[in-house]
């Protein structure tokens, strides 16, 4: 499938990504980024960026790299550390990058920096990888 395509099958089926506001800017075979700016909706009680919405845009990177091959990925174990508190007005990017795959399972890491490139959070992730064709693949 192409990157444009997984592109679009996101940007039309992602309904939190839509509504949070996620914007998936790159995708290739095993990799993916996807961009976030802070809004006032973003925010948890302390006035920070809740951890929420960190975790969904490091999420939807992910969705994009690992069904970049054009079958259905599915998380099965995922934890995040939060390293940096971010503010309304700055843009949060989540780098997904496949560590190791085998034939069932993949691994990710998803650096997730601030627009002053500072480290945010990482986030590790395990997909199981199906045999079930992507919707409109080609």
């Amino acid at each position: 499938m192409s990157a444009e395509n997984i592109k679009k099958l996101i940007r039309e089926n992602d309904n939190l990504g839509n509504h949070l506001g996620v914007k998936l800017t790159t995708v290739s075979e095993g990799r993916a980024w996807a961009e976030l700016k802070i809004e006032k909706c973003h925010l948890n009680a302390a006035g920070v960026c809740h951890g929420a919405s960190i975790f969904a845009l490091a999420d939807i990177a992910l969705a994009a790299a690992s069904n970049s091959y054009g079958k259905v990925a599915l998380l099965t174990n995922g934890n995040i550390q939060v390293f940096h508190a971010t503010q309304v007005g700055d843009t949060l990017t989540a780098k997904a990058k496949e560590i190791s795959a085998s034939r069932k399972l993949a691994h990710y890491r998803i650096k997730v920096t601030n627009a002053a490139d500072e480290q945010v959070a990482v986030y590790n992730a395990t997909v199981y990888k199906t045999s079930t064709p992507l919707p409109n693949s080609d």
